[in-house]
């Protein structure tokens, strides 16, 4: 039980510092696969993008570490899926009418998404106390990539409305940046 709030405790604060490097990783190295991973632009979308890889990255680095460890958690991809889902949903629930009100301000953006952090890590560590649930866990595994294809499909070919678009840039996906 103590591993399992000393891996929530690490986890949410590497995913927190982890959103400040990743936001920049497709300016710091422009090329297909950061673009798969990282925001390409300034878009709410693109953020929405990185929280889910962040989340996610951070996350199979924790497994990783927890396979080579040999610690054995329950429904971890499970939790890692579910909680990530709903920071997003929460997130945005919170930050839109703020930025719809008052714009953008970072302070303000961080600290929702480090309270929404909180909240939702807090429903990854319910999710890995309960008894195994070793098939909705393997279908975590399986729908865990195809949202990522998915982000990745929507930062390509993005649906032009104000959540895609790129306010600083007056542009929508990486395609437009690619061929001005």
């Amino acid at each position: 039980m103590k591993k399992l709030k000393i891996i929530v405790i690490i986890n949410t604060i590497a995913i927190f510092f982890g959103m400040f490097l990743f936001h920049f990783g497709y300016t710091l190295m422009p090329n297909f696969l950061t673009a798969s991973l990282f925001p390409v632009n300034e878009s709410l979308y693109e953020h929405l993008k990185l929280i889910y890889v962040t989340e996610m990255l951070v996350g199979f680095v924790v497994y990783l570490v927890l396979f080579i460890k040999k610690i054995k958690v329950n429904n971890y991809f499970l939790g890692l899926l579910v909680s990530t889902l709903v920071n997003i949903v929460l997130f945005f629930l919170i930050f839109l009418p703020l930025y719809n009100r008052f714009g953008e301000n970072i302070v303000m953006t961080m600290g929702i998404f480090l309270v929404t952090l909180i909240i939702t890590e807090y429903l990854f560590y319910l999710i890995m106390k309960k008894d195994d649930l070793e098939i909705l866990n393997f279908i975590s595994i399986i729908i865990i990539p195809f949202i990522w294809v998915i982000l990745f499909y929507f930062t390509l070919n993005p649906m032009h409305n104000d959540f895609f678009f790129d306010t600083k840039e007056e542009k929508y996906g990486l395609n437009e940046y690619l061929n001005p």
